[in-house]
């Protein structure tokens, strides 16, 4: 019943976003709850076919996991708290969309800090433990920039931040590290790979297509207050491309694989916005959480088959075992390469295309293509060892196919086929098309070619098994070392701290230091009130303050 609500909302969501953006009206309710002096406390909801369109990917993909966790979560014991989380995440994720309010942004912000913290930790492990921790933490320092921004806009007399231009580069730098700690930009990256924890319907729908992307969408909403922070957003997002897009060549993980595949498109979102893109980028985010879903959900799949195996190096010959998902799989990550005529192709080919009518320096340029080659190196690799390589061990005896799992992903891998065009042709087809020249054309094709070829040429490239820097590489570029080390020193000073109250001379004084204070000074006022002199001194000064006063 709840899947088929949620299915349905979406449905009318998308039919509200499209009359919305033909009619091109935006829908803004208010509520003015009190007001004190000059500050009004407000609830806003602003319904635009932006956010409309947002909400009904975020329900179509809940819908979609709910279905494909019915059967997957079927053997668990807590499968109600399990769908009760999900849907709490759906309401986190409405409030924060619909609303441009301080207040109901921060509400929903720590509900999708705090949902996927329960999510991550569900099967209570130290493993899931330890990266549910990492995630918090990050979280938490976005949230601490939010509530630091509220305090900050109260100077502007309202919290309702789509309304009013704030020039204050304080309250921006807050803005940003906020966006940069949700959508896990370099430094605050490590927390993503590390949810990869949770059950693979969470990493479908709350690391990859939604959670991750609320930054990017909230820096989407408000592209026009970073025009003097460009070239900062432009870095942060292609250092971010670069790590993830290498590190993803040297795992071996298949869902940290598809994590730091997130990770790259992320950063490429990042890095386009600073172009001033904002429309362009959108299309890019809702596009991406398609088939970026359906890589997750496939991968769910295949893990079920291989007894719980993520390791891509046990894993092969899947096409003689499960053709359909296999395929589903290979077409998700094409769409992710933007091989023609797929989702993936029109947002990112476009994207691409937009940003080589500005005018880039040419190192950033040459690091952009590399990105791109990247993608196509770590997606085809990954598509040689499920499909084509040898299988270490064959448990496919336990292969069941199951009609509720093939469902959802047959209607995610529809969507993957025609949402890219769909939504290229209802908005921008009234947009003036970006005529390149062939040489810089051809040059995203010659890049794919390049890195193609280079894979199939150097063949220790699949494995890519370099020990001196392997180490580095599979650490995140000691990311993951770092935000450790915080955690172990944070638990060293609470260690010193507890040896230090409980068991060495501060424990007595702790405990009898106050009393010795107070029963010396009772003493003191003791001894002045029972000496009559200072008490007929005290009451004569007392009485005559008072006739002075009147």
């Amino acid at each position: 019943m709840l899947i088929l609500m949620l299915f349905l909302l979406s449905i009318s969501s998308m039919i509200f976003s499209m009359t919305l953006l033909l009619t091109k009206k935006t829908i803004i309710i208010e509520w003015m709850i009190i007001s004190l002096t000059n500050l009004n406390f407000e609830m806003m909801i602003l319904m635009d076919w932006m956010s409309m369109m947002f909400l009904s990917i975020v329900m179509f993909i809940s819908s979609m996991v709910m279905m494909y966790s019915k059967e997957y979560m079927f053997m668990e014991i807590k499968k109600k708290y399990f769908s009760m989380i999900l849907m709490l995440f759906v309401i986190s994720m409405i409030l924060m969309i619909i609303c441009p309010n301080m207040m109901s942004i921060i509400l929903g912000w720590d509900g999708l800090g705090l949902v996927s913290y329960c999510l991550i930790i569900y099967y209570q492990s130290s493993t899931s433990f330890n990266s549910g921790m990492i995630t918090l933490l990050t979280n938490r320092i976005g949230d601490i920039m939010l509530l630091m921004m509220i305090f900050l806009s109260m100077n502007f007399k309202s919290w309702n931040i789509k309304f009013y231009d704030f020039n204050s580069l304080m309250f921006l730098i807050f803005l940003l590290i906020m966006i940069m700690t949700k959508s896990a930009q370099i430094p605050f990256s490590m927390w993503l790979p590390a949810a990869m924890a949770a059950p693979t319907p969470v990493s479908s729908l709350v690391h990859s297509s939604t959670l991750v992307t609320a930054g990017i969408y909230i820096l989407i909403r408000f592209n026009y207050l970073f025009t003097k922070m460009n070239w900062i957003i432009l870095m942060i997002g292609l250092l971010t491309m670069l790590t993830s897009s290498i590190n993803a060549l040297f795992e071996f993980d298949l869902k940290k694989i598809i994590a730091f595949s997130t990770l790259s498109q992320l950063g490429l979102m990042m890095h386009m916005l600073a172009y001033n893109l904002p429309n362009y980028v959108f299309f890019h985010l809702i596009s991406h959480a398609m088939f970026k879903s359906l890589l997750f959900l496939c991968s769910g799949i295949m893990i079920h088959f291989m007894l719980n195996y993520q390791d891509i190096r046990f894993m092969g010959s899947l096409i003689y075992e499960c053709p359909m998902v296999i395929m589903f799989f290979n077409f998700a990550n094409l769409s992710l390469c933007g091989f023609p005529f797929l989702a993936g192709f029109y947002s990112k080919d476009m994207i691409y295309e937009m940003s080589l009518n500005f005018s880039i320096n040419p190192i950033i340029m040459i690091l952009m293509y590399i990105s791109i080659s990247l993608t196509m190196m770590y997606t085809l690799r990954l598509m040689y060892f499920l499909t084509f390589n040898y299988s270490s061990f064959s448990p496919m005896s336990l292969k069941k196919d199951n009609f509720i799992m093939n469902f959802s992903i047959l209607t995610l891998f529809f969507m993957s086929i025609i949402f890219g065009n769909l939504m290229n042709w209802l908005m921008f087809s009234s947009l003036s098309i970006s005529i390149l020249n062939f040489k810089l054309k051809f040059l995203i094709y010659l890049m794919m070619f390049f890195s193609l070829s280079f894979l199939f040429t150097k063949k220790n490239m699949w494995n890519l098994n370099f020990s001196s820097i392997n180490f580095i590489l599979t650490n995140f570029f000691l990311l993951q070392k770092n935000s450790l080390m915080i955690k172990m020193y944070l638990n060293n000073l609470s260690l010193k701290m507890f040896y230090f109250n409980e068991t060495l001379w501060n424990e007595y004084y702790s405990k009898f230091l106050s009393k010795i204070i107070f029963k010396k000074n009772n003493f003191f006022l003791m001894k002045i009130f029972n000496n009559y002199f200072i008490s007929i001194f005290i009451l004569i000064s007392f009485n005559l303050l008072i006739i002075l006063m009147s």
